[in-house]
């Protein structure tokens, strides 16, 4: 089986990564500049380098691939996770919410098909009824019913109750 020829490494990566080592704050960004040290060091395959810093093999290829290409600024500030999907921003959200707000504080039921309406409106497009519902979620919105007597409720046992209540 063939395998293609490693890339080599910048000149000065060993000296450099070694500084980096000591001045990077998270372990994320320690584990990426510590997988493209040992490279640069010990010339350590990918496997080997994922099974010391705790990374798989894979993410070791792309962590090298990404210092090749970008420099050392790809091994600092790795953001993971985020918003990447969303109709609106967080404060446009909100101020869409707005509109609600008043109903809602009244005492009114507010129902979801409504918001859900006027929110297609201000999207330009259809959107599922779990998106409101994570929408009112995310910003602390609260499913509140009012129950006005319990379904199990007995009115004969509660008046016999009354009269027969001791002061």
């Amino acid at each position: 089986m063939r395998m293609r020829p490693k890339k080599v490494l910048p000149l000065g990566t060993l000296e450099r990564m070694e500084v980096l080592m000591k001045e990077v704050t998270t372990v994320s960004e320690f584990k990426r500049v510590q997988s493209v040290y040992l490279r640069a060091k010990f010339d350590k395959n990918a496997g080997e380098i994922g099974d010391i810093v705790g990374f798989k093999a894979g993410m070791v290829r792309n962590v090298h691939y990404e210092y090749m290409k970008y420099g050392e600024a790809s091994l600092l500030n790795s953001k993971k996770g985020g918003r990447h999907n969303s109709y609106l921003e967080k404060s446009e959200e909100l101020d869409f919410l707005k509109q609600f707000d008043k109903e809602g504080k009244s005492g009114n039921l507010l129902e979801v098909s409504k918001i859900r309406k006027s929110f297609e409106k201000k999207v330009g497009k259809k959107i599922a009824k779990t998106t409101i519902y994570r929408l009112l979620t995310r910003h602390g919105w609260r499913k509140v019913s009012p129950r006005p007597k319990h379904p199990k409720n007995d009115e004969v046992a509660m008046e016999e109750f009354k009269k027969n209540f001791q002061r």
